[in-house]
């Protein structure tokens, strides 16, 4: 009996570096999205998610096993190789607060109206392996705004700063890290690509938008930037008035950029199976040639598999995927 008890407190309390991945939500992206003017929607515009655990206990992880729609990850390889999970927790907040933004300037660009966009801030995405930033402190998922005790909210800033340095020179670089603040100093290398001085990480910039109108976003409870797409449906609907549902159910993922080209993204197949359990009409799919068609093909195959029901359409940008909305005949 005691030996038992032992083994059930082991597979039950024991936590592993493991990621377990399955079929999130479709859910409406309306009340998630407030800009000031009301829409009465027929139908409904569908964002949705995968379901992720991580460092499950021995009982979840076996009957991910068992469950075929279900997916087993290292930790390493689910995060990207990220310092910690709070890193990388942070990081894919910051792509969901960039997703937010792109939305906002892709859809005002779209009705052609003016946005104010300024830059905050240059985050850390991903570590190059000669950078020795991430054993003096810096994590993925941090936002600089400040080296050396000045501004540097820009990656042009950052870069003309360290031009004047040499490597195995220290610079402290300073900004917020999640809701807290963060400091670190760091010693700069020469950058293998551009054989000049860096830090040694791949970047992005971390925009500030502020619309014209009221537009509020609810997604905190998400991360990752994969509801760009349909974001920036919803803000173009709701602040053009037209019901782009046209009455049906229409799931979709996809990232967005300020130019409107849809990105693809993790985990598609899940997604599929959230949007088939709710019933969607349509499922929009990024259309990405350039980058080999991954998440169409998958798509393709999961619908065929699985015997799902909504109906793929490839999308590649804002444009196309409004072109195929308007010209839906509203349903009966």
């Amino acid at each position: 009996m005691g030996f038992m008890v032992l083994v059930f407190l082991f597979m039950n309390y024991i936590s592993w570096p493991y990621v377990l991945y399955g079929p999130g939500s479709a859910e409406p992206v309306h009340p998630r999205v407030e800009t000031g003017h009301k829409l009465d929607e027929k139908g409904q515009l569908l964002f949705t998610t995968v379901s992720t655990y991580s460092r499950p206990n021995l009982f979840a992880i076996i009957y991910a096993w068992w469950d075929p729609r279900m997916d087993i990850e290292t930790q390493e390889k689910a995060t990207g190789g990220a310092t910690n999970l709070g890193a990388y927790r942070n990081l894919l907040a910051w792509m969901r607060d960039s997703s937010e933004a792109n939305a906002l300037i892709a859809a005002y660009n779209a009705m052609k109206r003016p946005i104010d966009v300024k830059e905050q801030g240059v985050i850390v995405v991903r570590f190059l392996p000669e950078t020795k930033a991430r054993e003096s402190g810096l994590q993925e998922g941090d936002i600089i705004t400040s080296i050396d005790g000045k501004q540097a909210k820009t990656v042009q800033e950052l870069v003309t700063f360290i031009s004047s340095k040499k490597p195995g020179d220290k610079v402290k670089v300073a900004g917020k890290r999640g809701k807290e603040s963060f400091s670190a100093t760091v010693p700069l290398i020469l950058m293998p690509q551009t054989n000049r001085t860096g830090i040694g990480f791949q970047n992005d910039t971390v925009l500030n938008v502020t619309p014209p109108d009221p537009v509020k976003f609810d997604f905190e409870d998400t991360g990752g930037p994969s509801a760009g797409l349909m974001m920036t449906l919803e803000i173009v609907a709701q602040l053009t008035g037209e019901d782009l549902t046209r009455g049906y159910r229409i799931a979709g993922t996809g990232t967005i950029d300020a130019e409107g080209k849809v990105g693809q993204i993790g985990g598609i197949q899940y997604k599929l199976m959230a949007a088939d359990r709710e019933k969607a009409d349509y499922f929009l799919v990024p259309y990405d040639e350039e980058n080999g068609l991954v998440n169409w093909k998958q798509a393709q195959e999961t619908v065929k598999e699985l015997e799902l029901k909504p109906k793929l359409v490839p999308v590649a940008d804002l444009a196309q995927a409004m072109e195929f909305l308007e010209k839906l005949q509203p349903k009966r």
